[in-house]
């Protein structure tokens, strides 16, 4: 059973309030979502068991809520992995961003 720990962080977003996060898990080979495991404003850590088909995670944040989130993909689950979430680099073009043509 892989598991994943995940440190929310609480900062500050383009409005001075907290980011927004959302973690969900990605099944499949095409990068389809699939259940939530987290929607907060951060300053939490949470350890989530993968479902039984969970290829990855999907973490998203809105730094400025006005526009799209931000999103970050993480394709590989090695048992008792730790991560914060604002570490996860965000301005790279994930595997199954479906904008054609932005690289």
């Amino acid at each position: 059973m892989v598991s994943v720990t995940v440190h929310w962080p609480r900062v500050p977003n383009e409005h001075g309030g907290t980011t927004l996060w959302f973690g969900s898990w990605l099944v499949g080979d095409s990068g389809g979502e699939g259940p939530k495991f987290y929607s907060g404003r951060g300053g939490d850590v949470d350890t989530y068991v993968a479902p039984h088909r969970a290829t990855g995670l999907r973490i998203r944040r809105w730094p400025n809520e006005g526009l799209d989130a931000e999103y970050a993909d993480l394709l590989e689950l090695p048992p008792g992995q730790s991560l914060s979430a604002d570490d996860l680099d965000f301005d790279t073009r994930q595997k199954y961003a479906n904008i054609p043509g932005i690289d």
